[in-house]
């Protein structure tokens, strides 16, 4: 089945632009209009809406079935994918629904399927990227799409994630407020940033800004694996670039923190006393044998508000599609932070 992508692709066009096309929420060249229907045409795509009545799944009332689309990827982190899927799962069953798992990597294609097939009720999206198609299929959606994640396309979609714009920023008063000036941001696998991983990025983006009108040095290394040589080869070439670095951030899971700690101590670097050390964008390292200050996600507040703010839209007590909601990050203090020792 073919999806927006290859429509916009072959019509030579955006993503965004098909959408329009589709819904008919901004006006466009005729020139162009007739471009993408040929393409779509050709490509035998047809969002929900544009389909022929009679080839239509007709529904007698609702299927009390949500679809959650996460696609799973190379760098995907399965211990936090779980925690929030259950997290969903739980609070979808509270109302009496089920969940439809789509995890393929073109999740627009599924969701168009999904939805013209008369399957589900409404779409609740993970591991969203910044600009993510899915978020543009929603245009030619006839049921709710409620984005657990903050992309920037989000004028179909109603959004709720944690402000991982305001956490990047609150970690780098932290930091500075604790006297630390050289800091290396130790992130997940390049790719993930390179896809646009939302909240990765809002993070990362928003520290290293808030580091600079502060006087912070940040320097950041993507992870080549979280085994223990692969972390200790990513220190070293960091201590090379900046051996003054006081303090380390994680951006990583579990086995990588836990790698992190055990080079710092391989190199004789005492937690807190000699460098710092907090994860950012995790979930669950206070049970670490080291544990860990954190500013973590939030997967059951996140997921919960996401899929009460399905049912207040079903039950059609609300109608601002674009809302956005963004939850305060917090921070856990479990002593690996300290004041710079270092002058």
């Amino acid at each position: 089945m073919a999806g927006i992508k290859d429509v916009a692709a072959k019509a030579g066009v955006s993503i965004s632009t098909v959408s329009y096309v589709m819904s008919g929420k901004r006006s466009l060249k005729e020139e162009t209009k007739r471009r993408v229907l040929r393409a779509a045409k050709d490509l035998g795509y047809a969002p929900s809406h544009f389909k022929d009545d009679a080839s239509m799944v007709r529904r007698s009332g609702p299927t009390k079935v949500l679809a959650l689309s996460s696609p799973i990827h190379e760098y995907t982190d399965y211990s936090n994918y779980a925690m929030f899927f259950f997290a969903l799962a739980m609070r979808a069953k509270r109302y009496g629904y089920d969940l439809l798992l789509l995890m393929h990597e073109y999740g627009d294609q599924e969701l168009t399927r999904v939805v013209s097939e008369g399957m589900v009720d409404g779409i609740l999206l993970l591991d969203v990227l910044m600009c993510d198609a899915r978020a543009d299929v929603a245009h030619t959606l006839d049921v709710p799409v409620v984005s657990v994640g903050y992309p920037s396309n989000t004028d179909a979609v109603y959004c709720v994630d944690v402000d991982f714009e305001r956490m990047g920023r609150e970690a780098a008063e932290k930091i500075h407020a604790l006297g630390h000036r050289h800091v290396l941001v130790a992130g997940a696998s390049r790719s993930a940033y390179e896809d646009g991983s939302n909240y990765l990025v809002r993070f990362l983006d928003a520290m290293k800004k808030k580091g600079e009108d502060l006087g912070v040095s940040v320097l950041f290394k993507s992870s080549t694996g979280n085994g223990r040589d692969d972390v200790n080869l990513m220190l070293d070439e960091a201590f090379l670039e900046d051996p003054d670095i006081s303090m380390i951030v994680c951006q990583t899971n579990a086995t990588h923190v836990t790698n992190v700690l055990n080079g710092l101590s391989d190199r004789g670097l005492s937690v807190p006393d000699d460098i710092s050390v907090m994860a950012a964008c995790t979930y669950g390292l206070g049970t670490l044998p080291k544990a860990v200050d954190e500013m973590p996600m939030m997967p059951n507040e996140t997921c919960s508000r996401a899929v009460d703010l399905m049912m207040e839209v079903l039950n059609g007590d609300r109608h601002d599609v674009g809302h956005i909601e963004l939850l305060a990050p917090k921070y856990v203090a479990r002593g690996s932070m300290a004041k710079c020792a270092r002058g």
